[in-house]
């Protein structure tokens, strides 16, 4: 009895991340990626005024990248939902490939054109805004739902840890030829692309099930519902039997978009329209009193903190060797979001989802108040790190929360629809931090944010509790 005991218990364990095959191919393929995207970032204004163009021509990428990302933010959770994990992974791999290496051959022969910088721009957040609710949804399918915080901790520690090695790679690179950053962008790329092809697991079932033999098991499946890869395939997976209309029209109406005909059969509801079938997510999160508190405290936030970092920007490297400052409080406040993506999952594990969202902006606020009492820079810039170092705890308890409780069918639809509310408000930032240092000094400016940051913090602290995550026993039953 002990004996079967043990052998069921290391049965059920999940098998630790780093044996996890599909997400380690994940990781890897997107921590290089990471990294060659980073050096782009930072390589291509500086390619652009080499090549003699003003700073105000520059600028126009930056643009281009925010416009085409609000643009496609929801459509690419609505192609997540209907479409092939896998290959929308690949397709967004691929076309940035080709653009990077472009830019690249480009830029060894020949100056590089700004039309063609504004293309590779777009193309790549093109690629990032198909590519991360992709990734998103296939970590919740090869992830179990234990380890789910740990896995995203681990996602956002990659991003950070690029934004501090990147910098002084792509530094030595552009010393020895400007090319060179795009080339080794563009092969990794290529190593994502094929680390999403060794995926073997089906990231995504479409169309209709097998249909049931009298005896209760799908037309060539044999014994108890297995797949392709002899996995047993569970209810949710499956569908149950539904096509995928038919599932996503039972979360929409609550399990009653297919009616009953004479002969005890079922009949297929209409199908719906497109917008609302692309906009099905955005009512997710109007209808749930969590999530749309959530999207209002989150884009306040967001708000704050990119109006805080350009703030930072302007208003110590205005300074004499401000520009040496900013680099230094930049490159401090990489390393404390790398930090905080390594402790996540210890402390949302062990404190309330309404304090970890209190805590970053409580703690920025001290020291913006700091920053306005002694008129520190080294005060202001603390408060920025201190928000890098609790943003990823955000983001991993807010991951795991809506992987766990959000229907998988509208998953990719919902995320990418909290994601725009979210950030709609970020583009006001830059211009709200040149308006307070155009009338304040830099110290009022900091009693502003403290002030702001505080008020955050008490709205975090009254936000309501997440819903429970459904018990996967209950669920199967």
């Amino acid at each position: 009895m002990k004996a079967t005991t043990a052998a069921s218990r290391a049965a059920a364990a999940p098998v630790p991340l780093r044996a996890n095959r599909e997400f380690r191919l994940l990781w890897v393929g997107q921590a290089l990626s990471d990294f060659g995207t980073s050096m782009t970032a930072l390589v291509l204004p500086l390619a652009l005024l080499s090549s003699g163009y003003s700073t105000s021509a520059t600028s126009t990428i930056g643009t281009a990248v925010l416009v085409t990302a609000m643009v496609l933010r929801m459509p690419a959770g609505y192609l997540t939902d209907h479409y092939s994990h896998r290959l929308l992974m690949l397709v967004a791999d691929l076309a940035r490939l080709v653009t990077v290496a472009t830019v690249a051959v480009w830029t060894y022969l020949d100056r590089l054109p700004i039309a063609l910088a504004v293309i590779t721009v777009v193309v790549a957040q093109v690629g990032v805004e198909l590519f991360r609710p992709s990734q998103n949804a296939t970590v919740r399918r090869v992830v179990p739902a234990s380890q789910l915080g740990t896995a995203i901790s681990l996602n956002q520690a990659r991003a950070y840890a690029a934004g501090i090695v990147a910098p002084a790679v792509a530094g030595v690179l552009i010393a020895a030829s400007m090319w060179l950053p795009f080339a080794i962008d563009a092969v990794t790329y290529a190593v994502s692309a094929l680390c999403v092809l060794a995926l073997y697991r089906p990231l995504r079932r479409t169309g209709a099930a097998p249909a049931a033999r009298p005896g209760g098991h799908a037309d060539g499946a044999p014994g108890q519902g297995g797949t392709q890869d002899g996995s047993q395939e569970t209810k949710a997976e499956a569908g149950e039997g539904a096509t995928e209309a038919e599932a996503e029209a039972d979360a929409e109406t609550g399990g009653g978009a297919r009616g009953t005909v004479p002969d005890g059969g079922t009949k297929a509801a209409p199908r719906e329209r497109f917008l609302p079938r692309l906009t099905a997510g955005l009512r997710h999160v109007v209808r749930d009193p969590f999530l749309r508190t959530l999207a209002g405290l989150a884009a306040g936030d967001n708000f704050a903190f990119q109006a805080l970092a350009y703030a930072l920007l302007l208003g110590i490297g205005r300074e004499h060797n401000g520009a040496a400052a900013v680099g230094l409080a930049m490159s401090a406040a990489a390393v404390t979001g790398l930090t905080g993506s390594l402790i996540a999952p210890f402390v949302q594990r062990r404190l309330r989802m309404q304090t970890v969202m209190a805590a970053g902006p409580a703690l920025a606020g001290v020291m913006l108040a700091l920053a306005w009492y002694t008129g520190s820079g080294i005060a202001f810039a603390a408060g920025y790190s201190a928000l890098c170092l609790l943003t990823p705890v955000n983001g991993a308890v807010f991951g795991t929360i809506l992987a766990t409780t959000v229907p998988e069918n509208i998953y990719g639809r919902t995320t990418t629809a909290l994601g725009f509310i979210t950030e709609i408000l970020q583009p006001l930032g830059p211009l709200t931090a040149g308006l307070l240092l155009a009338y304040l000094s830099l110290s009022g400016t900091a009693a502003v944010f403290a002030l702001a940051f505080a008020v955050l913090a008490v709205v975090a602290l009254m936000m309501p509790s997440p819903p429970a995550a459904p018990d996967p026993e209950t669920a199967a039953a």
